[in-house]
């Protein structure tokens, strides 16, 4: 059959005559298009619509040509009317040409398919799911699982609407209906593919495919560093927000939390998050404690945001909270306070003193000035104060006649706008002019009012109190007083300028140095300067540190055992460094029961010893007694010796008979030197002390009986 030789009608836009909505479907492969109108209403063609009146669309353009006008081959598949139809019969004349129209013969062969199949309604969802990220060709799914139950398909064709991303980013094999990945799928840049695939029995599948999120971002904070300023006193609880972090990651793999993880020190701030309606984490810095910025100025914190990935990604950002000062303090000088001495002929613009006070706050509120308060002082206006240094200068002629003593009210305020107030008190004698010499008066802090301290004294303890005056200048006398001598013993301190006091400054021993010279001068601030002297000499007294000591701790001495009581046996001597009553030594004896002292006796004063009784070689032939050497001090303390005397035995004790009649049997015929009596002499067992060597008298026999003293 010829086809008609009219020239095809094109209809531009998605609109294919009366309400009919067309949808380029094409094979990528084969370049072949399918029209699917999605209105259910048109106008039609008879039964017999001949195949070589084909609708035609343009692949690139998608419009749709019709060589009919208003008529279409319907497919009815339930509600959505459905045709398919390809471009050109083999036999149809001048027919378009150009790169956007093939010929293919397939194309006819698959158009007599489509007519010969019977029109049934079906079409099916297919949803798919891939993570992103995956390489290219990863197998995404098979079209053919959307199929109806025991329907199958050898061709699919595409759609493909420009923008979709489909063609790009999945390749589909139209013959096999595998889906794959044509590159690394990336799901914040585009998270949803859908297409539809229709086969050549008219079958339609609805082809989804989701891309899934992976933990592939960490979280990011706008900034890499921040700077906050927060007031100190600032009260606990209060809130600052910050900038949240951000993560192209979705549910449960974006941000989840923040936390500090450094230069939180002290606890003092804390992080409080909520989670908005656009799912964005926001973030509170919540002040935890209190902020003193004259303790703590600033702190380093390390922000950290982490996701809900397992591991977990973390990003971080450096805040740096700066406590920025509140007029929380009012200057404060270092004197409450302040004397000065000068002259009347001062000239003007002097200085005089400088008063000078801090303030812990910073900037503004710490900057401290200075001035005299004129409702309160000088209101004749003697002095000006300079109001940054705190400088008091002369700002006219001083008479000392008129005026002696000028006492000065000076405020330091800082420069806040309710600025804090500190008031001292400056007092400025006017001296007529150095006529007269300081004076001193010293007062010994000794029992007696003299100059001496004792040995025992402590480093600390004060010696003498020095009063300085100066008619010059009145009560408040400008004199330097300093103390010379005393190797290094004594020192001098002052309070106020006006009592000094000279104390013992190291340990002192009257044993090794019993006096120092020292000598004080006060020397006044005058042109020239006067001086006043006064020497003296600091006597060390003792205290009883030093025990007697005898010149030998063992003495001997041999002596007759007859002797008349009071004879001199030998003199002990001790002798004490300490003086006065600490080394008058007293001697003694030690009294027992054993020693023999009271055969002897001692001069409490001298140290002779005599004996005291009758000596007795046979009683004790070598009696020792102890000497005691005892000072007069408070405690008192002593020393002993030993002393050992050796008597020399003389002839004082004729021999006695133990019994005065001796009775002895001896048998006869007795050899001669048999002893057949034994005589005990008591005298020489005395004298040994041992009561089993007596000395005996033996007889022996002889031709005659005689009697022979035995050894």
């Amino acid at each position: 059959m010829a086809c008609p030789t009219r020239s095809a009608k094109s209809i531009k836009g998605d609109e294919l005559r009366e309400g009919f909505t067309c949808t380029a479907l094409r094979s990528r492969k084969r370049n072949q298009t399918v029209i699917t109108p999605q209105a259910s209403q048109g106008p039609s063609c008879d039964s017999d619509f001949p195949s070589q009146h084909p609708l035609k669309t343009d692949k690139h353009s998608a419009l749709c040509h019709t060589t009919k006008e208003g008529c279409v081959r319907s497919l009815y598949m339930g509600s959505v009317l459905a045709f398919l139809i390809v471009w050109e019969c083999s036999n149809c004349p001048e027919q378009p040409s150009g790169p956007d129209v093939e010929r293919p013969q397939r194309r006819l062969q698959a158009a007599r398919v489509i007519r010969k199949v019977a029109f049934t309604t079906a079409h099916g969802a297919l949803e798919l799911q891939l993570d992103e990220e995956q390489p290219a060709g990863t197998i995404v799914g098979d079209i053919s699982a959307g199929l109806p139950p025991g329907e199958t398909a050898s061709l699919y064709f595409i759609s493909d609407h420009e923008g979709t991303g489909v063609g790009n980013d999945l390749n589909i094999d139209e013959t096999t209906g595998i889906i794959t990945t044509a590159r690394r799928l990336d799901r914040e840049q585009k998270d949803h593919y859908s297409f539809i695939a229709v086969t050549m029995t008219g079958i339609t599948i609805e082809v989804s495919v989701t891309v899934n999120d992976i933990n592939d971002h960490v979280p990011v904070f706008p900034k890499e560093k921040a700077v906050l300023k927060i007031p100190e006193h600032t009260a606990v609880g209060t809130r600052f927000s910050l900038e949240p972090a951000t993560d192209a990651d979705k549910d449960q793999l974006t941000i989840q939390g923040y936390a500090i993880k450094e230069g939180n020190v002290g606890q003092a701030f804390r992080l409080e998050t909520k989670r908005a309606t656009n799912k964005v984490l926001y973030l509170d810095l919540v002040v935890n404690g209190p902020l003193d910025r004259e303790k703590r100025s600033s702190y380093s914190l390390v922000l950290e945001a982490f996701d809900g990935g397992s591991p977990k990604k973390m990003g971080s950002m450096s805040l740096e909270v700066t406590v920025t000062d509140i007029n929380d303090h009012a200057p404060l000088f270092n004197q409450s306070r302040y004397h000065a001495i000068i002259s009347e002929s001062l000239p003007q613009g002097s200085s005089i003193l400088q008063v000078f006070a801090t303030d812990e706050d910073e900037s503004d509120n710490g900057l401290v000035l200075y001035e005299i308060n004129r409702r309160q002082s000088d209101p004749d206006r003697y002095f000006v104060m300079d109001v940054k240094s705190g400088v008091i200068t002369l700002n006219r002629p001083l008479d000392y006649e008129l005026k002696r003593v000028h006492e000065l009210v000076v405020q330091a305020r800082d420069n806040a706008s309710h600025p804090e107030v500190t008031n001292a008190f400056v007092t400025i004698h006017v001296r007529d002019y150095n006529d007269n010499q300081p004076t001193m008066t010293i007062i010994f802090l000794s029992e007696d009012g003299s100059p001496r301290i004792s040995e025992g004294a402590q480093p600390g303890q004060y010696v003498a109190r020095i009063s300085v005056t100066d008619p010059d200048y009145g009560e408040y006398a400008n004199v330097n007083v300093s103390l010379e001598g005393g190797d290094g013993k004594f020192a001098l301190t002052t309070k106020d300028s006006i009592i000094y006091l000279i104390y013992v400054d190291q340990v002192l021993d009257r044993e090794e140095r019993d006096s120092y010279d020292l000598r004080v001068m006060a020397t006044d601030s005058g042109t020239p300067p006067l001086r006043a002297e006064s020497s003296f000499t600091i006597q060390v007294t003792d205290v009883n540190d030093n025990p007697p000591l005898f010149d030998q701790q063992a003495y001997r001495q041999t002596i007759p055992e007859v002797v008349y009581p009071g004879s001199f046996v030998l003199q002990v001597t001790a002798r004490d460094k300490d003086q006065g009553p600490n080394g008058d030594i007293k001697y003694s004896l030690l009294k027992g029961k054993t020693s023999h002292s009271d055969w002897f006796s001692i001069d409490p004063v001298t140290g002779i010893i005599t004996t005291a009784a009758a000596l007795d070689f046979e009683s004790e032939p070598a009696p020792s007694v102890t000497v005691i050497a005892t000072d007069n001090g408070r405690p008192p303390l002593s020393s002993t010796a030993k002393v050992d005397i050796v008597l020399q035995d003389v002839n004082d004790n004729p021999p006695v008979f133990s019994s005065s009649i001796y009775n002895a049997s001896i048998k006869e015929n007795t050899p001669a030197g048999t002893c057949f009596l034994e005589h005990y002499c008591p005298t020489y067992a005395a004298k040994t002390k041992n009561p089993l060597s007596p000395l005996l008298s033996h007889l022996f026999i002889h031709s005659l009986f005689s009697f022979t003293p035995s050894p």
